[in-house]
């Protein structure tokens, strides 16, 4: 059989920009930013209490219980994925995505040098690998020397804008973990669905909770997408917490702090008062439209 390669699209630098929505700024978030503007103290690294409060409002709210010593946030979904793969990939370790894929996830992987191999994804459910070519693919790379250790995978995808059959997810994050590989789950656009009622969207973290770390940014589904957050929830279990310590680790080396005003915008944000709400429902219908 023909050797599987990781994929490599050039230098990062030409990445793909983040698409903005075309809409003014929601009015009260930029009052809150307005009013943190001459706030200069830095916010610690992964986010201040009551910020970390906030996010675990963010994901309890979801079904998913949360302490805030097993969540943090970084200065936009480029950097918190950076920290979660050189934490929890090893030094050498290998990462598996689906194909196709959001596009801002290989760049951060060519940055540290690691492998990112594809797999594809059932006909009907983009997102997540289909569950037989997951188990292919690391067995081969495997015999091929390689070292897979994370699988990146959406629920609620980009760009298929598909959302999978549950048991299908079952049957892949059930395949992740039995080849020893920690899922990280980004859950950024679940709350932007054209047709909610369509098919029910689990998390993954839902499934094998004690296997997934969470990930949302905030830039695009609750904040303007120049303004750079996001949001990651960790396991409650002892290897959850030692990666949250290696991911605040990555963070302060890397000054990835958020600025204070937006600090200020994200949390009220996370607490998804009506004006914040009521305008994510209204942005999802007009690009549903």
């Amino acid at each position: 059989m023909r050797r599987r390669e990781p994929e490599d699209h050039g230098p990062v630098r030409y990445g793909p920009p983040f698409p903005a929505d075309g809409l003014p700024v929601l009015s009260e978030l930029a009052a809150r930013l307005a009013a943190a503007e001459h706030h200069g103290a830095a916010q610690s690294a992964g986010g201040d209490p009551a910020l970390l409060e906030a996010a675990c409002g963010y994901w309890t709210r979801r079904s998913l219980p949360c302490t805030p010593h097993h969540a943090t946030l970084a200065p936009g979904a480029s950097p918190l994925l950076l920290a979660l793969t050189a934490a929890l990939a090893g030094d050498h370790g290998d990462l598996l995505a689906p194909r196709p894929r959001a596009p801002w996830w290989a760049p951060v992987t060519r940055l540290l040098g690691r492998r990112l191999f594809p797999v594809p994804t059932p006909a009907d459910s983009g997102g997540i690998p289909d569950p037989y070519a997951l188990l292919e693919t690391v067995r081969r790379v495997r015999a091929e020397g390689g070292d897979p250790r994370l699988l990146v995978l959406s629920v609620a995808d980009d760009p298929t804008a598909t959302v999978p059959l549950p048991e299908l997810l079952h049957e892949t994050v059930e395949a992740a973990a039995a080849e020893g590989l920690h899922v990280i789950s980004d859950e950024t656009w679940r709350d932007t669905l054209h047709d909610p009622h369509d098919t029910v969207l689990v998390s993954p973290a839902g499934i094998l909770p004690d296997h997934v770390t969470v990930v949302a940014d905030l830039a695009g589904s609750l904040l303007p997408a120049g303004w750079p957050a996001a949001v990651a929830r960790f396991p409650d279990t002892k290897a959850g917490e030692d990666a949250h310590a290696r991911v605040l680790d990555v963070l302060t080396a890397l000054g990835a702090r958020l600025a204070a005003p937006v600090a200020a915008a994200a949390r009220y944000a996370l607490d998804e008062p009506e004006p914040v709400t009521a305008r994510r429902e209204a942005t999802t219908a007009l690009h549903a439209r």
